[in-house]
């Protein structure tokens, strides 16, 4: 079972220098700390902002009113030096000075590795910082614009030197305005940006690649008008031929999650579950969960990251957020928390921005975090088979139901609602129904039996409130 912590390490360090009294390097990232994520579970710690930003990238952010604005709102003596930049513009892939450099990372990943965690850094293949060297020594690496398109489309251009260039972009979004296009139609880009991927990953045991369905054939070509090589294949089977082991987490949107797990990326993000979760649609949350074992054994789950906002603010009703938390750690893959989710924030942390919010966050929501971490350490749900079992009846039937199973161990079953009406179902009792079988709540200690011969004719019988849940532990009746 893989569990991701991930951690902005631009405001973790603003924070733990208040702390310490002094400029945090990771060398700061305390023994205690690594200790508490293995503690809750955790398997791997995702570091977000190690790679350096430049002045022009930096000053892209100061210039953004609306970014600006947010951070005066919710950040106290709110001043320019709280805009680092975007970490999503890398002014190139040696970990930051500031951090204390490769040197300390490296003996965080010691440290990490002798506490139980594998180290996963970013890596943002589309696209480079305003400040690239690139830009200068190889201008022809990148996708460029003339005088007419700089004076028509400022907001997806800009004047670096002598050259204009193209901003990063994705179809349906604004242009990132702190970076700029690499051409991949290019060989050498290709090969520049592999050599700096296999860089990446002898520093760490795992790689997030950024907006990875960018650079897939169809995706480029439709974009930017080029015709390139498929990329990904080649660039993971190098660096798992230097690097053997090496993790590959995609970020991926727009159903393209299946060829991406097909050009060899171990795991990829699944924002379908998230989206459907949100909507509180049922049916199609178990739909999307019936897909092929082995695509669910490789999605990221999450109810938060740094792109979305905080899932205290997207799921306020607390009984929602329980509902659709307990879902994504009850289903097989990897699942991902973001730093302060876990206290319940409510207050979207800026990338561009070296400080977060101050808040104390939703006792509720840190509740129903606690409570998933707990079912997450039952030996079912770490080494068990799983299972979705089958609303009997309608088919609008809004019971979302999960069994985890271990041979000769104590099986884990949660079941959630779906929706916001009450509901009394049955449940298909699967492989439950071939014995008699002993049932106890994890969370209040209610405990009942069912004989085979309920489980196979009636089921199991659910009750539960708007988006109520219900965890209990499974054992043979002797």
């Amino acid at each position: 079972m893989h569990q991701l912590y991930e951690l902005n390490v631009r405001t973790w360090r603003t924070e733990r220098s208040a702390v310490i009294g002094r400029s945090a390097t990771l060398d700061d990232l305390s023994d205690d700390f690594l200790d508490e994520l293995v503690e809750a579970g955790f398997t791997w710690l995702y570091l977000l902002g190690v790679w350096p930003t430049g002045p022009l990238a930096r000053k892209v952010a100061q210039d953004d009113r609306h970014l600006t604005g947010y951070l005066r709102g919710v950040l106290p003596d709110f001043g320019a030096d709280d805009l680092t930049g975007s970490p999503q513009a890398p002014l190139g892939y040696a970990v930051d000075p500031a951090l204390g450099g490769d040197a300390a990372l490296g003996r965080l990943r010691h440290r990490a590795r002798a506490a139980g965690l594998s180290l996963m850094l970013d890596i943002f293949p589309n696209q480079v910082g305003l400040d690239h060297p690139w830009t200068v020594e190889h201008p022809d690496w990148f996708i460029r614009g003339d005088e007419r398109a700089l004076r028509e489309r400022p907001d997806a251009h800009v004047r670096l030197g002598e050259h204009i260039f193209c901003h990063g972009r994705d179809p349906f979004f604004a242009p990132w305005r702190a970076t700029v296009q690499l051409d991949y139609g290019n060989d050498a880009v290709q090969q520049a940006m592999l050599e700096d991927i296999a860089a990446v990953a002898a520093k760490c045991d795992g790689l997030r690649c950024d907006l990875a369905m960018l650079l897939l054939p169809d995706v480029f070509g439709s974009t930017w008008g080029r015709k390139i090589k498929p990329f990904w294949p080649s660039c993971i089977e190098r660096v798992r031929a230097e690097h053997p082991g090496t993790l590959f987490v995609a970020e991926v949107y727009w159903n393209r999650e299946y060829d991406l797990q097909q050009a060899g990326f171990d795991f990829t993000y699944d924002k379908i579950l998230y989206d459907r979760l949100l909507a509180g649609d049922a049916a199609s949350i178990r739909a999307h969960l019936g897909a092929n074992l082995d695509y669910q054994r490789r999605c990221v789950r999450f109810l938060e990251n740094h792109n979305e906002q905080r899932a205290a603010a997207r799921f306020p009703h607390p009984d929602h957020h329980r509902g659709a938390l307990f879902i994504t750690g009850m289903v097989p893959g990897m699942l991902l928390c973001h730093h302060g989710q876990e206290d319940g924030r409510v207050l979207h942390a800026s990338l561009p921005a070296c400080r977060r919010p101050p808040e104390d966050g939703r006792d509720e929501h840190r509740a129903n975090h606690r409570d998933l971490l707990h079912l997450l350490g039952e030996s079912a749900r770490m080494h068990g088979e799983w299972k979705l079992l089958t609303a009997r009846g309608d088919q609008r039937n809004p019971v979302v139901c999960c069994l985890w199973t271990q041979q000769a161990h104590v099986g884990l079953l949660v079941a959630v609602n779906a929706s916001w009406q009450p509901c009394r179902s049955a449940v298909d009792a699967g492989p439950l129904a071939g014995r008699d079988q002993r049932f106890q709540e994890v969370f209040g200690g209610a405990d009942w039996e069912l004989s085979a011969a309920d489980l196979r004719h009636h089921g199991l019988i659910v009750d539960l409130p708007a988006w109520g849940t219900l965890a209990v532990r499974v054992c043979t009746r002797c």
